[in-house]
């Protein structure tokens, strides 16, 4: 992996904007563990939303790189590492109170059950997720759209068409958090709108 393409896959999905806070997953997320509970527009109580964020990275860097996930995986370069902290972090004396510092030690750590099983679906189903995108999309071609914006799109329509455990709503709010915390001004509207006719062609999951 180059180091343009490393420095994309973590700090493209590292350092969000502030923003309102989000409602919870009403998912399976009864494990709220002890860490930071919120960076920006997210809550990151619930293990669905570190989940949720920790595949999008790994969409992502997928996506810039061209690399399967499985390689990707085993070259283990979607981790922030203590010394990538520390070299973030070298002259603060802030540490114990520092949010970025919080941040990036919660995701020091190897993708969960979830995490692995969105990234997987998404890889797995790319064509499918992306023809009917493209459909609900109507003039907006797949390429033009952002790269991140791609990225929450595709999560989100797997967890609609795929997980039916899950109501399409929790999964439509939760991209539209991913999508003000990580993308433009437009895209938690763009998202939103995308994914609610997503939902509508997707009532009977694409198997």
């Amino acid at each position: 992996m180059t180091d343009d393409a490393t420095a994309l896959s973590s700090d493209a999905l590292a350092t969000p904007a502030p923003d309102a806070a989000a409602t919870p997953d009403a998912g399976a997320d009864a494990d709220a563990a002890a860490t930071p509970d919120s960076h920006g527009a997210l809550s990151y109580r619930h293990a669905r939303t570190r989940s949720r964020v920790f595949a999008l990275r790994l969409i992502y860097q997928a996506e810039m790189t061209n690399k399967r996930l499985d390689v990707i995986l085993a070259e283990g370069n979607y981790r922030f590492t203590v010394d990538h902290i520390r070299e973030c972090l070298y002259d603060c004396d802030q540490r114990g109170d520092c949010e970025l510092y919080s941040f990036f030690a919660l995701f020091d750590t190897e993708p969960d059950d979830y995490a692995l099983m969105l990234a997987r679906g998404v890889e797995e189903q790319r064509r499918e997720l992306d023809r009917t995108i493209r459909e609900a999309s109507e003039h907006w071609a797949l390429f033009r759209m952002p790269v991140v914006d791609r990225c929450i799109l595709r999560l989100a329509a797997w967890e609609i068409c795929y997980n039916q455990d899950l109501p399409a709503s929790i999964a439509i709010n939760e991209a539209v958090q991913l999508a003000k915390e990580y993308g433009g001004e437009d895209s938690p509207k763009f998202i939103n709108g995308l994914l609610g006719k997503v939902a509508r062609s997707c009532d009977d999951p694409v198997q």
